[in-house]
């Protein structure tokens, strides 16, 4: 088993939702047809599926936060440079 394809797949079963529903609904299959082996597919099968949800949307919240974060900075150094020119152009003006 390639333990990048199982790394990828447990990435999708974090960040994206019908993925990971689908895989709750029947793991085994899902897990094959994302190109896992079948011992592997059997062990993502007895995976804690509570846990799993639970870290998808822990993961879903820090992203959230992280967005917001990222915009809340955006908009103050956007604020900032929209500030710095207004007050170049009124010592232009003098």
């Amino acid at each position: 088993m390639n333990s990048t394809t199982l790394e990828i797949y447990l990435a999708r079963l974090y960040t994206d939702a019908p993925a990971r529903e689908n895989f709750l609904a029947d793991p085994e299959t899902e897990a094959r047809n994302a190109g896992l082996s079948d011992a592997d597919a059997i062990a993502l099968a007895g995976f804690d599926h509570a846990g799993l949800r639970m870290a998808a949307t822990s993961y879903a919240n820090k992203r959230a936060q992280h967005r917001r974060l990222r915009q809340t900075l955006y908009d103050a150094l956007a604020g900032w440079w929209s500030n710095r020119r207004s007050i170049s152009k009124k010592t232009l003006k003098r």
